[in-house]
């Protein structure tokens, strides 16, 4: 699906999950994984489109990079601070979002990139 939208090159940041793809390199893409990095400044300014969680931090550092940002928001953390950022920042025109649930937002979002 991201070749056939004209992306190239994929970079994942992982974390602590315990499942995680194992990097490859083809002649048409390139997927790079990490699990942390002291600073993701250079991924975020050779980024075309950043997919991230919705925490303040983030959406704020890839805004500023003028970046376009599709936030996945965290529905299981307490007060949901993160659908009120989310919800706002889209209503201003910043970014797009989505949750985790399949058949939500997030697909209607992802046929319009």
């Amino acid at each position: 699906v991201l070749r056939s939208l004209g992306y190239g090159r994929l970079v994942l940041q992982v974390g602590r999950a315990a499942a995680a793809p194992a990097p490859f390199r083809t002649a048409a893409f390139t997927l790079d994984v990490f699990r942390f990095k002291e600073s993701l400044a250079e991924d975020l300014e050779n980024a075309d489109l950043v997919i991230s969680h919705a925490g303040a931090g983030t959406c704020l550092e890839t805004l500023e990079k003028g970046k376009p940002l599709l936030v996945v928001v965290n529905e299981k953390l307490m007060n949901n601070h993160q659908l009120e950022l989310a919800r706002q920042l889209y209503r201003d025109g910043h970014l797009f979002y989505c949750t985790c649930r399949y058949g939500t937002y997030f697909h209607i979002i992802c046929a319009s990139f």
